[in-house]
């Protein structure tokens, strides 16, 4: 158990509690066939947020609380508006489950990590997104880093997924 695996740990839960609420958001705003996505996609957060919070408390450390609000780097009004704020949320949690492989100290949370990673870039190809071959990495070998653009991962990853804290 390290403290740098803890906050690994506490960045993701963080990440997960803004996905949820943000998800709350947008999938009222999607069609049938999207919003049962959407609402598949919460209580797999949900979980993740139970498993996150389990993992916490195994290593003796006081899980972090989700606030009540997020600033939403957009105007949700519809359906192509709600798909886009769901890429910024997985782009956002792909950039914080990197961080958590980097920060792993033990196998077990590497490979959680790294699952929750492509468990992201999945997610993002269900909801239109082209593939990325670096998901939740910022700036992949030999790429340009694009710091104005609001849906890189690097734009969304300190944000906690769904926008800045209230």
């Amino acid at each position: 158990m390290s403290d740098r695996e803890i906050a690994g740990l506490q960045e993701a839960l963080a990440g997960v509690h803004a996905a949820i609420w943000g998800y709350g958001v947008l999938t009222p705003q999607l069609g049938l066939d999207d919003r049962s996505r959407g609402e598949r996609t919460i209580e797999l957060y949900r979980e993740l947020r139970e498993r996150l919070r389990a993992q916490l408390r195994a290593r003796h450390a006081t899980p972090v609380a989700g606030d009540a609000g997020y600033r939403l780097p957009f105007q949700v009004t519809g359906g192509t508006s709600a798909r886009r704020l769901a890429l910024y949320l997985e782009d956002g949690c792909a950039g914080v489950f990197a961080d958590l492989v980097a920060a792993a100290t033990s196998s077990s949370v590497r490979t959680m990590g790294a699952d929750l990673l492509v468990d992201c870039a999945r997610r993002r190809l269900d909801w239109g997104a082209d593939p990325k071959a670096f998901p939740g990495v910022a700036h992949p070998p030999g790429a340009t880093p694009t710091p104005t653009d609001p849906a890189s991962p690097s734009a969304s990853r300190r944000v906690s997924g769904a926008g800045s804290r209230r």
